[in-house]
C-alpha cells in the first residue's frame, strides 16, 4: 500500500509511544525507520522488532589506546543517534572515537544515524550484523547522504551488532576490516534519487507490518465517548 512520508512517520512514533518507548527514543525511532524505509531498507520491518521489546542494548566507547570503558546499558536506542555523538566526542579529544554496541534491537537504523551525522560534515564509517550478513557503509562529510557499500553475506557473526567510528586523524585505521566482494552497495546519489522520489510518490509499506503499527498506536488513544465524539476527538476512525 502507498503512504505519505509524514503520514507513517506519525503513524510509527504513535504505535512505539504505546509500546512503551520514551518520547524521545520514540521520535528518533520513527524517523530512522520511515528514512530507510524511503531508500529501499525495509525500515518498518526493522521497527517491528521494537515494539512491546525491552531494552537490552550495551555500549561501549574506544579511543585511540583501545581501551574501553566498561560496557554500558543504553539509556536510549543507541543504534539511531547515540553512538555517533559518543564516537564523535572521543574523536574531538582523541582522533578517533569508537563505539561498539552489543544486543542492537534493529541494527538497520545505524544507517540514519549515518545519514544525519554526514549532513553535520562529519566523518564516519559503520559497520552492522544482522541476519543477512556483516553490512558497512560510509559518510564522507561531504555528501548529504551517506554511501552504502554493502553487505558480506559469509560474515554472519557478531549478530545484532554495531561499530560506528569517527576519525578526525585520517591515518589511523578502521577499527574493522571491510570485504572486497561486497553485495548491493548504493551510491550517496542513487539514495538520495530514491528519497527524493519518495516524498513525491509516497513510499510502499506492507500492509500487514502497518496494521501491527496501527494496533500498537490504539494504546495511546483515549476511550471513545458520545461527549468526546460530539467536540471533534478522533482517532479509531483517521485511516491509519
Amino acid at each position: 500500500m502507498k503512504m505519505a512520508m509524514n503520514e507513517l512517520v506519525s503513524l510509527s512514533r504513535a504505535a512505539l509511544e504505546g509500546s512503551g518507548w520514551a518520547q524521545g527514543d520514540y521520535e528518533d525511532a520513527a524517523d530512522a525507520a520511515v528514512w530507510l524505509q524511503a531508500v529501499g531498507f525495509d525500515g518498518i520491518g526493522a521497527l517491528s522488532s521494537l515494539l512491546g521489546a525491552t531494552p537490552v542494548e550495551l555500549y561501549a566507547v574506544h579511543g585511540r589506546t583501545g581501551i574501553a570503558d566498561p560496557a554500558r546499558h543504553a539509556a536510549g536506542l543507541v543504534g539511531c543517534l547515540a553512538a555517533f555523538e559518543l564516537a564523535w566526542a572521543q574523536a574531538t579529544q582523541d582522533g578517533i572515537g569508537i563505539v561498539r554496541v552489543t544486543n542492537a534491537m534493529a541494527p538497520r537504523l545505524a544507517l540514519f544515524g549515518l545519514r544525519t551525522m554526514g549532513a553535520r560534515a562529519r566523518r564516519f564509517d559503520i559497520a552492522w550484523n544482522d541476519a543477512k550478513g556483516r553490512h558497512f557503509a560510509t559518510a564522507s562529510g561531504c555528501d548529504v547522504f551517506p554511501v552504502y557499500l554493502g553487505y558480506d553475506e559469509r560474515d554472519t557473526g557478531d549478530r545484532e551488532g554495531i561499530v560506528v567510528c569517527c576519525r578526525t586523524d585520517e591515518d589511523l585505521p578502521l577499527p574493522y576490516d571491510v570485504a572486497t566482494d561486497l553485495r548491493d552497495g548504493v551510491s550517496s546519489a542513487e539514495l538520495e534519487a530514491r528519497y527524493d522520489d519518495t516524498l513525491w510518490c509516497g513510499l510502499e509499506a506492507d500492509e500487514t507490518q502497518i496494521a501491527r503499527l496501527g494496533q500498537w498506536k490504539t494504546r495511546v488513544l483515549v476511550e471513545a465517548t458520545a461527549a468526546s465524539r460530539e467536540h471533534g476527538a478522533g482517532g479509531q476512525d483517521d485511516g491509519f
